[in-house]
């Protein structure tokens, strides 16, 4: 009987063991602030109204419990960036996993989630500027600092895109930085890109990188990081740089020139690319379970099966919290 009970205990014991789950932490719940625009989600009727006070409206694309979310919204409240933007914007929130109708127009409506899927959203927060005829005027993907924001609405609400890129401008209005440029194992010298077929990563920095500090002394300290790094070419350029290189299409340009084609406007911005083609690219800040999970978007071909990495990291989440890993997104 004891032998009976203890051969019944195990089963159990390995069946809870075998049900286990894994957990997400590193969450942040937030709320939108209470200045935010509360809209009925019409965005031709949003636009009009904005411009009746010259101002603009911004779509805050936002994700519960998203750490990200949650740090942008407190630096919108702090001043003097909370007083920029109300005088400037109207900022409406938009949940990429709602349900809510979005009128974009009189002709089109779409799901919250819809609209997230058909302007791809890569990274939560991402913010889309419209101009007063209702069109996108420039996006931001994923976190950006209080004074790189404040870069941003300036260019929107002195309607600089009337004559300038984002990137163009973010360029042309920069100040001179004290960062130095670092070097790493990794880094690779290469200034042909026309032949490389395999994963690659390219990496653009300049004076004016504030977020580089965290990249080197923090995620690239991350060994399951370093792992994904491992599948792929790594090459960085300084992004004011007109050394003579050739791109991934043939063409004969600079690295400063190449960024700006790109439309990077984010330091250290990193593009990845897959068989010659760019797939996706790595234009705001991410914590490591966000940033490893990007490259092995990449690197194991999971783009080609998931059309937004955000779908792929829905899956690749679901599975490891499946095999009981735990995920801490912070």
């Amino acid at each position: 009987m004891k032998v009976l009970k203890m051969v019944i205990f195990m089963m159990l014991f390995v069946g809870v063991v075998q049900a286990k789950t894994g957990v997400v932490t590193g969450g942040v719940a937030h709320t939108m602030l209470p200045w935010f625009k509360s809209s009925f989600l019409e965005l031709a009727d949003d636009v009009d109204e904005a411009k009746e006070s010259n101002k603009h409206v911004a779509l805050f694309f936002h994700l519960d419990e998203c750490p990200y979310c949650d740090q942008m919204v407190k630096d919108f409240d702090q001043q003097p960036l909370k007083a920029f933007i109300q005088k400037h914007f109207d900022v409406i929130a938009i949940n990429i996993r709602g349900d809510k109708e979005v009128a974009i127009n009189e002709e089109q409506s779409l799901s919250e989630k819809e609209l997230a899927a058909q302007i791809e959203v890569r990274y939560t927060p991402t913010v889309v500027f419209l101009n007063q005829k209702n069109e996108t005027v420039a996006q931001t993907n994923g976190y950006r600092s209080p004074a790189k924001m404040h870069q941003i609405l300036s260019y929107v609400s002195a309607k600089a895109y009337e004559k300038y890129t984002l990137a163009q401008y973010v360029e042309a209005t920069k100040k001179t930085g004290n960062y130095q440029l670092q070097s790493h194992a990794m880094f690779q010298k290469t200034t042909d890109f026309s032949t490389i077929k395999t994963p690659l990563a390219v990496i653009f920095e300049d004076k004016n990188c504030d977020a580089c500090a965290y990249f080197y002394h923090t995620t690239l300290q991350n060994k399951e990081v370093m792992n994904e790094f491992d599948a792929f070419k790594v090459v960085r350029f300084d992004a004011d740089s007109t050394q003579v290189i050739v791109d991934n299409e043939g063409k004969q340009t600079t690295p400063k020139d190449w960024a700006q084609r790109l439309k990077l406007n984010y330091r250290p911005g990193i593009v990845l690319f897959n068989e010659g083609d760019e797939v996706t690219r790595i234009d705001g800040f991410l914590y490591d379970f966000h940033f490893k999970e990007a490259l092995r978007y990449v690197s194991g071909d999971f783009y080609q099966n998931f059309a937004t990495y955000g779908a792929y990291l829905a899956y690749r989440q679901a599975q490891l919290l499946e095999q009981g890993i735990d995920i801490n997104i912070k």
